[in-house]
């Protein structure tokens, strides 16, 4: 028996997983998904969630619902893996070892490299905790400034700070405390986006709404005494509330294991998901350092040939299988709409939803119920 073991329970952990044990028998590989968390989170829901209060239960599912039985799930976390011995150590004080090793760990959110907190105003939507946290104070918000930052680059989901601006205003709207509100979004980038047809689009946007669009703004810290954030160029911006995408990096695992680069992402194959250099090493998800966007899309068209290239080698075969970089990704323009953007490595973004769809904001809400009934258990 060939033993298959996965490092993170998160969607792209969990899908692998479960893909694998619906094409493997029992008998021949055994399949060990490592993760502490008990429950999976829908992550996208988590930028809706900042303005609308219901329970957490509402996007989220206990491990055991969405894992197949197949998979033995150890319930701790993983602190290093050593390549030479095909060995994981645990947290508990075990050591596990393997015959493949899947990496999926996603990304840490560096919340203490900010140098301010919640209580300081400073707030952001990449964990659940810190979403109840702005959640609370856009409940008692009743005018001021709103600045909207990326911290370092890369981040999970590259649209989702201009989703927010856009939900930010419909919310203020709703209130009827925009009149008393500035939206300012600052980006280090001359547009708002990387792709410039989509920037087009975004810009087109923010001018009609009423958010300003500040370029070139390296973020480098927060000046939280006199509610201030400042670039490395030296700008300053004054805020009654600050909202930023925190820093991210890759996990303790990966540093204290020397797999990845300065960050922490794991140097990764872009075609075949190979750990580059490492024997029977695969990564996917967020961890990697795959030029692409980090997000659930890339995770899921990029999972079936991981899967693909292992069960080649369980075989004997050469793991030749070719990931071309397709995703699509959703960019949330209200409440209600969206554009939808599609791309590989073969090709840059095309935007679709030029009219800001209704269409494809419905499917961006349906799309919760196919993560957790079809995408993570594997059935796509």
């Amino acid at each position: 028996m060939k033993k298959v073991v996965i490092l993170g329970g998160g969607f792209s952990g969990i899908s692998v997983a479960n893909k694998l044990a619906m094409k493997t028998k029992r008998k021949d590989v055994g399949i060990v998904l490592i993760e502490p968390r008990d429950h999976l989170v829908y992550e996208p829901q988590l930028l809706f969630w900042a303005f609308k209060n219901y329970p957490l239960s509402k996007f989220t599912k206990p491990v055991t619902k969405v894992l197949n039985p197949r998979v033995t799930w150890i319930q701790t976390k993983a602190t290093k893996i050593d390549d030479t011995q095909r060995a994981v150590e645990l947290s508990n004080g075990e050591t596990i070892y393997y015959d493949y090793l899947i990496i999926a760990t996603g990304a840490s959110m560096e919340e203490d490299k900010i140098g301010a907190t919640h209580d300081d105003n400073v707030h952001h939507f990449y964990l659940p905790k810190a979403t109840e946290e702005l959640q609370k104070s856009l409940s008692n918000f009743e005018g001021g400034t709103i600045l909207i930052s990326p911290t370092t680059i890369p981040f999970k989901c590259p649209p989702a700070p201009n989703e927010f601006a856009f939900l930010l205003d419909n919310y203020l709207r709703k209130r009827g405390i925009r009149d008393k509100t500035k939206i300012k979004f600052l980006y280090p980038l001359l547009r708002a986006y990387p792709v410039p047809s989509v920037a087009e689009k975004i810009q087109e946007l923010y001018e009609k709404r009423g958010i300003e669009f500040v370029e070139f703004f390296n973020f480098e810290s927060v000046d939280k005494d006199n509610k201030k954030v400042i670039s490395l160029e030296g700008d300053e911006f004054e805020y009654d509330m600050l909202v930023l995408v925190p820093p991210h990096e890759g996990q303790e695992v990966i540093k204290n294991s020397g797999l990845g680069d300065r960050e922490g992402f794991v140097h990764t194959d872009r075609f075949t998901l190979k750990v580059k250099e490492k024997e029977n090493i695969y990564a996917i998800g967020d961890c990697t350092d795959l030029p692409v966007s980090k997000s659930g899309a890339v995770s899921h068209f990029s999972s079936g040939t991981l899967v693909k290239n292992i069960l080649s080698e369980i075989k004997g075969k050469s793991a030749n299988h070719k990931y071309n970089g397709k995703t699509i990704c959703f960019v949330v323009t209200s409440f209600r709409r969206s554009l939808l953007l599609d791309f590989s490595y073969n090709y840059p973004p095309r935007r679709y939803g030029i009219h800001n769809s209704f269409i494809y904001g419905l499917f961006k809400k349906v799309f919760k119920i196919a993560f957790f009934q079809v995408l993570v258990k594997g059935y796509m």
